[in-house]
């Protein structure tokens, strides 16, 4: 699998004399990012999702650290190595975090500002083009990875998107509703981030041939069970 999301090919690609300076900087910042982003997404949820001083802390570290991965992956597949698993995850995860992280900010109609709407445009806009793109690769460029990777993330961006947009236009919202916005959000982000991780690094190590994509199953798996759990616990706990 050719990708540049947290990767060691690509840490030994900084050694490559055909990289600028320039290009093994942002990588470098890349794979950083990337790993912080893992570090504080597990501390967080360690610390207990019930907001106390550290998990406000070290998700706000999170946060930064997806919008880092965001804007460099961004860069790379612009000027160094057009990735598309890169770019989708890229899209996919900071949206899902951007979203799960301003849900905390916007908790009544009025405080949805200009960035949210733009941001939620932009979230669509990506899962429709990524849908289309997926849909062109199953007519012309018959590719199992080309086809299911965009066409699954461009669904679920541009669905949640549109729920987004439909959302501000409320005049009313539902009793504790950011509170599972941001977990579930949140989560899924740090779902995308770990999937990201495992399976460009998982194929060094462990390599089943065709049950490869279960590796891209597995975060989901896993951490599934804990969101639905927790969903159950706080809406028995604010009776919603």
């Amino acid at each position: 699998m050719n990708s540049i999301f947290i990767d060691y090919h690509c840490f030994m690609g900084l050694m490559d004399s055909n990289f600028e300076g320039w290009q093994r900087i942002v990588v470098m910042i890349h794979i950083l990012a990337g790993v912080l982003s893992l570090l504080t997404g597990m501390i967080a949820i360690a610390a207990n999702p019930k907001g106390n001083k550290l998990h406000r802390r070290v998700g706000l570290m999170y946060f930064w650290a997806m919008f880092v991965i965001f804007a460099t992956a961004l860069v790379m597949v612009t000027t160094i190595h057009f990735n598309l698993f890169l770019l989708v995850i890229a899209i996919f995860s900071f949206y899902m975090a951007f979203t799960g992280y301003r849900a905390l900010k916007r908790k009544k109609p009025n405080q949805v500002n200009l960035l949210d709407k733009s941001f939620a445009w932009f979230g669509l806009l990506s899962g429709v083009f990524l849908v289309l793109f997926g849909a062109y690769s199953m007519i012309f460029k018959p590719n199992l990875f080309s086809i299911i990777l965009p066409l699954t993330f461009g669904s679920i961006l541009s669905s949640n998107a549109y729920r987004d947009i439909l959302h501000f236009r409320k005049t009313e919202y539902s009793k504790m509703w950011w509170w599972f916005h941001h977990l579930n959000f949140m989560l899924t982000s740090f779902i995308a981030a770990i999937t990201a991780f495992l399976v460009n690094n998982i194929y060094k190590w462990v390599d089943i041939g065709n049950y490869n994509f279960i590796f891209w199953l597995l975060p989901t798996v896993v951490l599934l069970p804990f969101i639905i759990r927790w969903n159950n616990h706080y809406r028995k706990k604010f009776k919603v």
